[in-house]
């Protein structure tokens, strides 16, 4: 099962490259019907939660779906785009179908710059506050 996680702390460019880890697409994040900075944290796009957020993708969904449940469960839009950062016009694929446009012979990529800063806001966000840096 694939695991789309979420921190307020993330940047939109780090849930980019989740989305093409896992997804093998890539997508354009749009705040109140603006195209997101990539810069931007989650938390500015309007992600309300306070800490991680582990959300099980549903890959029997058309894209059209998945973009509507993200769009009502974290309050910020998801355009699912092929890899010329061209929308997909049928929205009604499914998500487990865009895994068969990649090459049947390539072997599961690691991201492991984004696994690290994953495991990085994770662990700041457990520090406390007051910790003394001497």
């Amino acid at each position: 099962m694939k695991v789309l996680k979420l921190h307020p702390l993330m940047t939109i460019s780090l849930l980019q490259m989740q989305i093409q880890r896992l997804l093998f697409c890539n997508v354009a994040v749009y705040v109140r019907n603006s195209l997101a900075n990539t810069f931007d944290t989650l938390k500015e796009a309007g992600f309300e939660e306070d800490m991680l957020v582990e959300f099980p993708i549903d890959e029997t969904l058309s894209l059209r779906e998945f973009e509507e449940e993200v769009e009502e469960r974290f309050n910020f839009s998801l355009e699912l785009c092929n890899k010329d950062n061209k929308p997909f016009m049928n929205k009604s694929q499914h998500l487990f179908q865009l895994s068969r446009t990649v090459a049947p012979d390539r072997r599961e990529e690691r991201n492991y710059q984004l696994d690290i800063s994953l495991d990085m806001l994770m662990n700041n966000n457990r520090q406390s506050p007051h910790q003394n840096l001497w």
